[in-house]
């Protein structure tokens, strides 16, 4: 797919998803970002540029451990930076600022930015080491970039039963782009061939249980998956969701639908 076109296919799921995004069944989001900057370890005082915000999760817990700094976040999705505003606001955070921007046309200054950061966002561009490299171009030397990532086996088998519905129903599974850097070792190369010193790479175990297979459906139906089931008539997608929640129920224990997370959170330093 031309880079264009997929971008603006990326942009036209977020904005449809944004208002559910901050869905409870997608708690890994907040949780990770509250992990990822603790691993940052910030001063207080350092200028942070968070790409690929989103809702401004990450943005919003590194502004939170600012006592004099400040975040910008950029994201291709207006729907995206509405909701991650909102959140401001209602936190009265007032260090923080979105920016409606494409990470590989940022027209920041070289050299500066303290630090910069990535949640789940890099693996969606198609050349990934250059996305890495102008993620990082704005900071300063000395600085550190983060990133975090699915690893393999995440939503597993959750996932794999959702693949195999779908594409009984006719429908084409794209490439799931976040396997590019679903282990320690891809996400540790791409940081070494940027030439990032000093690389931490840290796996977390991030996963808890959905109350019922609806908390699967919430997933699906908030994220990155609606894309696919979009691509159903209406007609279709009700038979859809009675066969597919029938299966994923079959997963219960006495604590609900298990949910696979794991998280990769992979720093360097300029």
């Amino acid at each position: 797919m031309d880079e264009n076109k997929r971008k603006q296919m990326i942009e036209k799921t977020f904005d449809t998803v944004s208002d559910g995004y901050d869905n409870e069944n997608l708690r890994f989001f907040p949780e990770s970002a509250k992990w990822l900057a603790s691993y940052l370890k910030c001063g207080g005082d350092e200028y942070v540029l968070d790409v690929c915000t989103g809702t401004g999760n990450m943005a919003i817990a590194i502004a939170e451990g600012l006592s004099e700094g400040r975040v910008e976040g950029v994201d291709l999705s207006e729907g995206m930076l509405e909701q991650a505003k909102k959140k401001c606001e209602e936190r009265n955070l007032s260090n923080v600022s979105f920016n409606k921007m494409d990470l590989s046309k940022m027209d920041y200054p070289d050299k500066s930015f303290d630090a910069a950061t990535c949640g789940f966002g890099i693996f969606f561009l198609t050349d990934i080491e250059k996305a890495l490299s102008d993620i990082t171009r704005p900071v300063k030397d000395g600085g550190k970039v983060a990133i975090c990532c699915f690893r393999e086996g995440t939503f597993s088998p959750l996932v794999d039963m959702f693949f195999k519905r779908v594409e009984s129903y006719g429908i084409a599974l794209p490439p799931m782009s976040w396997h590019r850097l679903d282990n320690e070792s891809k996400c540790e190369s791409i940081f070494q061939k940027e030439g990032l010193r000093d690389i931490e790479v840290h796996t977390r175990d991030q996963g808890y249980h959905l109350k019922d297979a609806q908390g699967w459906w919430e997933i699906i139906w908030n994220a990155g998956f609606r894309d696919l089931v979009n691509q159903l008539s209406d007609s279709d997608l009700q038979k859809f969701r009675e066969e597919h929640m029938a299966e994923v129920q079959t997963l219960a224990d006495d604590k609900g639908i298990p949910l696979n997370i794991n998280i990769i959170y992979t720093l360097g330093i300029k």
